[in-house]
């Protein structure tokens, strides 16, 4: 083990690679349920409700670890999330409901990109193309996707799970103090969620099936690397960059 990173740091990546694994399969799992009685309705909302609690525990205790300023407490930082489950669920509710209303707002956006346009071209007398509305409003989606509400949310959850509910109140949330965060979250964390999707998508030219295979998974093992790694950091830098990735070089005196 590298003497740079602690033991503790370590053994969150591994569990981070293995428990977003099950999350995963868990998840494909509750797709394929069917809801065709009562029985089936009831496990399949208790299906849900375990891959909720579960992934809120492992990345608010991810958050509560970064937070820490001591790195060997990584099981003082699973324990942390469980008294503030609730807050944190209610969070990402929230996040979820505001980027679903995002993705409204991406399908619905070319009918107010046309008035828009018809507008300009009445009033300047220059033709306004509706494609070049359209596409400032996605632009300025984009941003707000992945650069403004991540920036202010990571921070936010980081302290929530440390502080549940206290830590909505004030700007305390807020202590990314770090001079290019606005610049690193939108990359790490098109890195994470975007670039992995392009990657498993992209189907080079290969001859045979076993060939395809074998191009398929290691694709997908990549992505999910790429996935993970850049996660990690993404909520390393939220949560105001501790523990610090360093050992002391001396033990402190007794």
């Amino acid at each position: 083990m590298s003497r740079n990173v602690p033991r503790s740091t370590s053994v969150l990546v591994l569990l981070h690679f293995v428990g977003n694994a099950l999350l995963l399969g868990l998840g494909y799992y509750w797709l394929g349920l069917g809801e065709s009685s009562g029985t089936r309705l009831v496990w399949s909302f208790f299906v849900a409700a375990v891959f909720v609690c579960l992934s809120v525990w492992l990345h608010g205790a991810t958050f509560a670890y970064f937070r820490a300023s001591d790195s060997s407490h990584l099981t003082a930082a699973f324990r942390a999330p469980f008294s503030n489950l609730v807050p944190l669920i209610v969070l990402g509710v929230f996040v979820l409901c505001f980027y679903a209303l995002l993705e409204w707002w991406r399908h619905y956006s070319p009918q107010p990109a046309f008035k828009i346009a018809s507008y300009l071209t009445l009033k300047l007398r220059k033709p306004i193309q509706p494609a070049t509305i359209l596409r400032v409003f996605n632009i300025l989606q984009w941003v707000l996707r992945w650069a403004v509400l991540p920036v202010i949310l990571l921070p936010l959850a980081a302290e929530i799970s440390t502080r549940g509910w206290s830590g909505l109140r004030g700007p305390s949330w807020a202590r990314a103090k770090r001079p290019l965060y606005g610049l690193e979250v939108p990359l790490l964390l098109t890195c994470a969620f975007w670039l992995p999707f392009k990657l498993i998508g992209w189907v080079p030219r290969v001859s045979g099936f076993g060939m395809e295979m074998a191009s398929f998974l290691v694709r997908l093992i990549l992505a999910y690397l790429l996935f993970i790694g850049a996660w990690l950091l993404a909520v390393f830098f939220s949560s105001a960059g501790k523990p610090r990735l360093s050992q002391p070089k001396t033990a402190p005196s007794p």
